[in-house]
């Protein structure tokens, strides 16, 4: 028997390596002697870097000296092979890089994720797959940009530095020192967030309080975004702000469709794509899938709707082991979903079932397995 684990992370409990872990060592129990396969899970957002790694071996990881959301020197790392890389925005401009009290996107740059571009393109990349989930910053990517040659300026000509406090600032931009490599280079971004550049569903209003944004400094940035739009929309001769996802990441959405030469896709399409999932898959007994919390948002573009269509083409059973199942989950069993069993109901308290997970996970996965034995 041939099973494939290819779980999302727990969030807040157990990482998607623990969960893959934990689910294997009942699957032998249940069944005996199977081969087991493991791939570790991601959505372009954090955790993305880890999960090729762990499937490709010939990635190499390299470590970079870059700014952090607030500016100050940390250490990076993206993956490289060949000519293709691997960048993870969260590595170099993560919210989780800045402490909750000093969160506040007028201050926040995404200086470091540019950084990290710039030395893949000087390593020779040329195919660049770049992840923006969980950012730190809502500078509209002008941070990033800057370390790849663009020049944003204000009205006396001065250079910004890119934060999101300059985005009401700038009112022109110069590419005449734009990196030779760039021009070279394709980007596919790793992204499932649909927001554009403004509005009440643009990146300000609908991202920015998890970034430290009060009324005040929302109503700010968002007047600086727009400012921001207007002078990118000069600058490329067309207005590229209400399309799909350029509100994604603070902007950077919008950086690297006007900047660059790319591509936007959904991040776990991208990623089983990178991992050679379907080739995997193709002989498997059964795929085993999950997240800590499964709802009708699972159908919208996360880890466990994008394995569900892949083992839908296959043929393939693909079961849901989650830390919850809540509300109606019907369009995921269309999608390719054969069964679901949840690790805990919710009568539980929230912070025993954090605090148990790999206990109640266990449970949960001997109890799915017996079910299909069984059958």
């Amino acid at each position: 028997m041939k099973i494939v684990l290819a779980s999302d992370s727990y969030k807040g409990s157990l990482s998607s390596t623990q969960v893959n872990n934990i689910v294997a060592q009942q699957a032998q129990k249940v069944f005996g002697k199977c081969d087991i396969k493991k791939v570790q899970m991601a959505d372009g957002g954090e955790g993305t870097l880890a999960a090729v790694l762990e499937t490709d071996k010939d990635y190499r990881k390299v470590e970079v000296k870059v700014s952090d959301p607030l500016g100050n020197v940390i250490t990076a790392s993206y993956i490289m092979k060949k000519d293709v890389a691997v960048i993870e925005m969260a590595e170099a401009s993560g919210l989780t890089l800045v402490p909750s009290k000093l969160r506040n996107p007028l201050n926040a740059t995404s200086k470091g994720t540019g950084q990290l571009i710039a030395d893949a393109l000087k390593n020779g990349a040329v195919n660049i797959y770049i992840g923006i989930g969980g950012s730190a910053s809502n500078d509209g990517g002008m941070g990033a940009m800057t370390m790849l040659g663009y020049r944003f300026l204000d009205q006396n000509g001065n250079e910004l530095k890119g934060t999101g406090g300059d985005l009401e600032k700038v009112v022109a931009i110069d590419d005449k020192s734009v990196m030779p490599e760039l021009k070279k280079a394709k980007f596919t971004v790793m992204c499932d967030v649909t927001n554009p550049l403004t509005g009440e569903k643009g990146a300000t209003y609908v991202f920015g309080p998890q970034k430290g944004a009060d009324d005040e400094i929302a109503n700010r940035l968002e007047r600086g975004m727009l400012n921001y739009s207007k002078v990118l929309s000069k600058f490329l001769g067309r207005d590229i702000s209400s399309l799909p996802g350029m509100g994604a990441a603070g902007g950077m959405g919008a950086a690297l469709y006007a900047f660059t030469d790319s591509k936007m896709e959904s991040g776990i399409r991208v990623l089983l794509d990178l991992n050679d999932f379907d080739n995997l898959i193709k002989d498997a007994d059964m795929v085993i899938t999950g997240e800590g919390r499964t709802d009708e948002q699972s159908a919208g573009g996360k880890v466990v709707s994008g394995i569900a269509k892949r083992c839908k083409e296959n043929k393939t059973p693909l079961y849901v082991l989650s830390g919850s199942l809540s509300g109606d989950l019907e369009e995921l069993y269309d999608m390719g979903v054969t069964g679901m069993q949840a690790c805990v109901c919710d009568v539980i308290d929230i912070s025993d079932a954090m605090k148990n997970a790999q206990v109640y996970l266990e449970r949960a996965a001997g109890r799915l397995f017996r079910i299909i034995k069984a059958d």
